[in-house]
């Protein structure tokens, strides 16, 4: 391999050797463009794929992350308005770790680590306002740590302190929240957000909390009217996994029947929380149980007949009664009634061009529908339980949309490789192209060997054709050599013949 490599390099040398300058001029730069080609190609090809740093950012935190990654020297694309930070796939972690050191992102705010660094000369009330603001950044970071929630901002109202009763003024507060996609919040999570702010801010009080969501809905309406009906918090909480764990079981079975998505269960249990304690006592005179007997014998002989014996027997049995007592206590929370409702999604039909016709179920599909969920709950017609099953179309509008979105990204980067591909075999391809018509106009270029004339091709033969002869003569002579060398008297025998012949 290295020999053949090495006559390669030495007959490339002779043909280059032996081109006028424009020719070697012109190989050059076709040899330079076609390297300068591959390795641009190779990059591109090569390219890193982007993944997401950050997403529903504000705009603030944008300008920070995105300033700290020009100083740096790292490449970056943005994406849904700015809102979303994508870098080369392998150096988000660091770029992650690196940017919570700096306190970035900040979520729309600052927190405690405003007073990180105190200015000299504050007055009271700067400090008093800052440390608002960092209580209401803080709370904001915590409500957006939520598994609904994506955005999230907290003002809080402390009123100044006065002398008198009746001049005094209650906190406020108020939460903006903005939730993902086909979510939405519990009356037990927006009661727990109202109390964590609650229990953040001296004097507030959850009442005193309104908590909107982006689109205006003030989701904290019915918290200060929603009736306890004297029930404790163990109460509270059994009649609530009660529902939860039923309504697990029918939305697991109808997401099997029917798919993910197209199905939305409520439970409501009517829990009986009486607690009653019977003791009965109870008689069977039928059967009696001794309780005790006595029993009195004499004997003797009678004074009247002096052979004729007397004797007698007294016998006294007492009974006892037989009593069952009895003491029974109720379970403590027993499902009083259920109500059961079930909206199901129909089906569609496609009609092409990207156009489908809604198809609701039929009377049969919701029958047996019912069937399943009566099963699944344990109805009991007896204690009244209700199963309402009907068929309604969902707005599947934002779901639609965001899946068209995903699609078309897929579909982008499934075409930018393909183009990239495609680009690198149409480049090989050229690539040796090139190469095949540099050699074939190196072999044009290359002086061809003149033809011979006539008298020299003559000559030419006529030597070869004494050169043959001689060949021969000589291969004669070494064979008879070695003839004579191997069988001398054959040889002299052969030669006294040849003489007596002459003679």
């Amino acid at each position: 391999m290295l020999q053949f490599f090495k006559s390669f390099v030495k007959q490339g040398k002779s043909v280059f050797g032996k081109l006028s300058p424009k020719q070697k001029v012109i190989i050059g730069l076709i040899s330079v463009v076609s390297v300068i080609l591959i390795i641009v190609l190779m990059n591109w090809v090569s390219e890193k794929q982007f993944v997401i740093l950050f997403s529903n950012l504000d705009p603030k935190d944008a300008q920070l992350i995105v300033q700290k990654l020009e100083d740096e020297g790292i490449s970056y694309k943005l994406q849904e308005e700015g809102t979303v930070i994508l870098v080369p796939e392998g150096t988000e972690l660091r770029l992650r770790l690196k940017m919570a050191s700096e306190g970035l992102p900040q979520m729309g705010g600052v927190g405690f680590e405003l007073f990180d660094k105190t200015a000299l000369g504050m007055t009271d009330f700067v400090q008093k306002l800052n440390f608002r603001r960092a209580l209401e950044g803080e709370l904001a970071r915590t409500i957006r740590s939520l598994e609904a929630v994506t955005r999230a901002r907290v003002s809080i109202v402390m009123p100044e302190p006065s002398l008198f009763i009746e001049d005094k003024k209650e906190a406020t507060a108020s939460v903006l929240i903005g939730l993902k996609p086909n979510t939405t919040l519990s009356k037990e999570q927006v009661r727990s957000i109202a109390n964590l702010v609650a229990f953040s801010v001296e004097g507030l009080r959850p009442e005193n909390i309104s908590i909107v969501d982006v689109y205006g809905n003030l989701l904290s309406e019915d918290l200060n009217r929603e009736p306890i009906i004297a029930l404790t918090a163990n109460q509270i909480q059994l009649q609530r996994s009660i529902e939860e764990e039923l309504r697990k079981k029918v939305e697991t079975q109808l997401n099997t029947a029917l798919g993910p998505g197209n199905s939305i269960v409520r439970v409501a249990a009517e829990m009986d929380f009486k607690q009653v304690k019977r003791y009965s006592e109870s008689y069977d005179p039928e059967n009696r149980v001794v309780r005790s007997e006595e029993r009195h014998e004499e004997s003797g002989a009678s004074i009247d007949t002096l052979s004729t014996p007397s004797r007698s027997e007294v016998s006294i049995t007492n009974y006892e009664i037989n009593k069952v007592t009895e003491d029974v206590n109720d379970h403590l929370g027993k499902i009083k009634r259920l109500t059961v409702s079930v909206a199901v999604n129909g089906t569609y039909r496609d009609l092409g061009g990207g156009k489908r016709e809604y198809v609701p179920r039929t009377p049969e599909e919701l029958s047996r529908i019912e069937t399943m969920v009566k099963n699944a709950v344990g109805y009991n017609e007896a204690r009244g339980d209700q199963i309402n099953v009907v068929d309604f179309q969902f707005d599947t509008t934002i779901k639609d949309e965001e899946m068209k979105r995903q699609r078309e990204e897929q579909r982008k980067e499934m075409m930018q490789k393909i183009l990239r591909w495609t680009l690198m075999s149409i480049a090989g391809i050229a690539f040796l192209i090139v190469l095949r018509s540099i050699f074939k106009s190196l072999d044009m270029l290359l002086p061809k060997p003149k033809p011979k004339p006539a008298i020299d091709i003559e000559a030419e033969a006529i030597e070869e054709e004494i050169s043959a002869e001689a060949q021969r003569r000589a291969q004669m002579l070494e064979q008879v050599a070695k003839f004579t060398k191997e069988k001398p008297a054959n040889v002299a025998a052969l030669l006294n013949t040849w003489l007596i012949e002459e003679k």
